[in-house]
């Protein structure tokens, strides 16, 4: 039987394990999740516009915010109880909510929208007050996640009063809000913070497949949309190397103690870890932004037509998230790798802004990012210093 605490069975944070890995469950919720990627995904094909861009990406923050909120509460308390398993349920039936309003952009589904967010942070608003109360070593940080829960919960609710466009920006302060006191401001601020064996870093590195996964799905349905058109499959080559080399490089570089280390390392270790989390923003947009661009891109190519500039700023964006990874974990690349990404960035830049054909650009980038594997491979992997404060090194790893 479970100890309780005023009869309250007591949510046990999870410190115990040597290795912890996710649940079945939880690769449940991200195959749920990710419909919703793949609807912004198709938002995204429709209109590759500047506004269109900035549209989609506008929505996806919201939704990548719920599932980095819903899997680090299942990080710190899931004990796979009936409560836990009908919460990550509820969430996925909210994102299912979600991928509906998305299917034709947000417009008259609006107040839909921001309503199954209100309710999906209410629901885990309810889960850590109960952590909070049952919990005592985690009460502290258990009661700012719940603060910040209910202050996104708030204005999600507050915009269901507020016209357009200024129900907009109400939902931008909800994400901001909540995600800096439930982030940021709780670690800095609470007065104990629990150790525990955490397994997001795995969390973040399975969404990562799961969305190269869309990314490539939006490839292959540009080659059939071409009729496989010589250029076209070219061009589709070509993505996929791309695609296969931002595995390489996010994989090589692979940390599965990127957040056990952060919490060992003190107040200012686990600030600076958010950058490693909230990273993964940026990292899957711009994986979300290349699979369109190369499916774009497979039918200019078809028709002769020139480069997508899409393709050049989403690679150019990944490359900047690899970096706020990196700098969030304490993990600096040798100088040859990070002139190469920069290079690399520029080079999608200026290929698809120079007005050249498609599948030129699109080959172009997918040499530029072979080449960075093997020079990634080939160079000394770099050390890091010890986060204990020891003043040894790690052993030798690459950076990202």
């Amino acid at each position: 039987m479970p100890s309780t605490i005023g009869g309250v069975a007591i949510r046990r944070v999870h410190d115990g394990d040597e290795l912890r890995h996710a649940t079945w469950l939880e690769l449940f919720f991200d195959l749920v999740f990710v419909v919703a990627v793949s609807r912004l995904g198709v938002l995204l094909h429709d209109d590759h516009s500047l506004a269109g861009v900035l549209t989609a990406a506008g929505l996806f923050v919201p939704v990548w915010w719920t599932w980095i909120s819903f899997s680090y509460y299942a990080d710190l308390f899931d004990d796979d109880s009936p409560l836990d398993r009908l919460a990550q349920l509820a969430a996925m039936l909210g994102a299912a909510a979600i991928a509906v309003t998305l299917t034709d952009g947000v417009g008259e589904d609006a107040n839909l929208f921001a309503g199954t967010f209100a309710a999906l942070f209410l629901l885990l608003a309810g889960l850590y007050a109960l952590s909070a109360r049952a919990e005592p070593r985690a009460r502290d940080l258990a009661r700012w996640f719940t603060a910040g829960s209910l202050a996104g919960a708030s204005l999600w609710a507050l915009s269901l009063l507020v016209p357009a466009p200024g129900k907009y920006l109400v939902w931008a302060a909800a994400v901001v809000v909540n995600a800096a006191i439930s982030g940021p401001v709780a670690y800095a601020r609470a007065r104990a913070v629990p150790q525990q064996v955490s397994h997001m870093p795995e969390r973040f590195g399975l969404f990562t497949i799961v969305v190269l996964g869309e990314a490539v799905l939006a490839v292959v349905n540009g080659l059939a949309a071409t009729s496989w058109n010589p250029a076209a499959v070219a061009t589709v080559v070509a993505g996929f190397v791309v695609a296969a080399s931002v595995w390489w490089v996010y994989f090589d570089q692979f940390d599965d103690a990127a957040i056990d280390r952060a919490l060992r390392g003190g107040r200012t270790a686990q600030v600076r870890s958010f950058a490693y989390g909230y990273g993964h923003l940026v990292v899957y947009a711009a994986i979300v932004g290349f699979g369109v661009a190369v499916e774009l891109s497979a039918e200019a190519a078809a028709e002769g037509e020139a480069a997508v500039p899409l393709l050049g700023a989403a690679l150019a964006v990944l490359i900047g998230g690899f970096v706020i990874i990196s700098s969030g974990i304490g993990r600096h690349g040798a100088p040859a790798v990070l002139l190469a990404k920069a290079a690399l960035a520029v080079l999608g830049l200026v290929a698809t802004a120079a007005g050249i054909p498609a599948v030129t650009a699109t080959v172009l980038v997918g040499l530029g990012w072979a080449a960075l594997v093997v020079l990634e491979w080939r160079l000394p992997r770099v050390s890091r210093t010890d986060p204990q404060g020891s003043g040894t090194a790690a052993a030798a790893e690459p950076a990202v």
